[in-house]
Formats: C-alpha cells, structure tokens, sequence
C-alpha cells in the first residue's frame, strides 16, 4: 500500500533520510523506532505529503503521489496524521472538533452528526461532546486528537509519538486503546516512536531507524529479530515489557 524508494531528503546541509526504503502492505500497523533526530518524524511528513523529497519516489497504491517533479496535496491521499503536539483548537470544543474535521467531505448535517456520535463512542468521548480542550485530561486530549483523525476513515493513519508528553499509566492505558481502534477499523498504520516497549506492543513489525537509513525488525512468536543483528531480545525480556504495558 506504501512504498519509498530510494528517498533522500535534508535540511540546509543536513541529510535527515538517505537513501530510506520503505514497504507497508494494506491493513498493518508499522512502526519507525528510533531516537531523536534520526528521520521517523520526517519520513512521516512526506507520506503525508506535507514536504516533497530531494529525491526518489513515493507511491501509495501504486500509484505515485511524491517525487522531486511531483506533489500530490495531503488532501488528495487519503491520510490523516496526529502529531506529537496534538494541534488541538482551543475555540473549538469536542464536537466541534469532530464536525470541523468532516465539513470538506459531507455536507450533510445527518450524516455528519451521525458520524459524530459513532466516532466519539469509539473513543469514549460521547459524555464529553460539549467540553473544550482544556477542560480534558491528557488521555481525554489524545482520543480527540485521534477520533479527529480517523472520523473521515482514511486509508492510512500516521502517528507521530502521540503519547510521548503523557504518565506510563496514561501512556500503556492509550496504547491499549488506539491498538483496539486501528485494529477494528483495519486501518494502515505507521507509528513513530522512540520507546522500544511501545513499537513491541503496537506493531506487526517494527523498523529501526539510523542515520536516516532503516533496519527492519521482525516479530516472531514474541521474539524480536533484528535482521542486522544490532539489537537482540529474549523471550524473557518481551514477556516482561508486554506485563509493564498491561499493568
């Protein structure tokens, strides 16, 4: 379903990604692994289109949406992203989120409230349509962010280290739930992060980024290989970092 080929891309005279290849089939849920300033965030915004690569291509089933000579605009790719700062509209409360999010795609008002109160059921925000964001918790905040994204049920969903300002407890308790929403809406994901138990937990299969470059990880029968051989997990060390995230 999304494919990079061969992209470079850099800021000033910093090369972020190098040479970044890339396959996420239709329905999996990926994550990007790896530290600060290593290129997850960027790879994220050119799969949304939000910037265009330096070089090589970008297709999305099958069908080329980036390249150095060509831009296909976020709005025609079927894509929704919540960013790690949430972006949420302080004038605007819950539902109006929600509304706000569908007013280009339906017109309408049946419909959307409809889709409205299907969404917000999904996150269990209904009791809270009328409040704004300030007057939600940090969990409360995150599941707007994310119904906001997902209410016009795009093709790919893209997650840039959502929970990375939150508690562990508040943390492992929105693992659970975007886990339980991406995997009954069947929804293509790619999850950034820098935190290894939150990329065991999530994903179907994890990719290590360095140097702007990936490394891909699978997961087997609870076991993580590293095809590189830089990072290696036992059994043990898995069962333990699934119990932290349940608990």
């Amino acid at each position: 379903m999304i494919e990079l080929c061969s992209i470079d891309h850099s800021y000033g005279k910093k090369r972020v990604l190098n040479g970044l290849n890339l396959k996420v089939d239709s329905g999996e849920c990926l994550a990007l692994l790896g530290p600060s300033g290593c290129g997850k965030t960027t790879a994220l915004r050119l799969i949304a289109g939000l910037e265009r690569p330096e070089r090589g291509e970008i297709r999305i089933n099958e069908r080329l949406v980036s390249s150095p000579r060509k831009l296909i605009p976020p709005y025609n790719r079927s894509i929704s992203m919540v960013f790690q700062d949430l972006a949420l509209w302080p004038h605007m409360n819950v539902e109006k989120h929600i509304d706000f999010a569908l007013v280009s795609h339906i017109k309408s008002n049946k419909i959307k409230s409809e889709k409205t109160k299907k969404i917000l059921h999904l996150v269990h925000l209904e009791k809270h349509s009328e409040s704004y964001p300030h007057q939600l918790s940090g969990g409360e905040k995150q599941r707007l962010a994310l119904a906001r994204a997902l209410v016009n049920e795009p093709k790919i969903l893209l997650l840039d280290e959502p929970f990375s300002g939150l508690d562990t407890d508040l943390r492992n308790e929105m693992l659970h739930q975007t886990k339980r929403i991406i995997n009954k809406m069947n929804m293509t994901t790619i999850y950034v992060t820098h935190d290894e138990r939150e990329a065991v937990f999530i994903a179907d299969r994890i990719m290590l980024i360095k140097s702007g470059k990936i490394n891909q990880i699978k997961i087997t029968n609870k076991k993580i290989i590293c095809l590189n051989n830089k990072i290696h997990n036992s059994q043990t060390r898995e069962r333990e970092n699934e119990k932290r995230i349940q608990h």
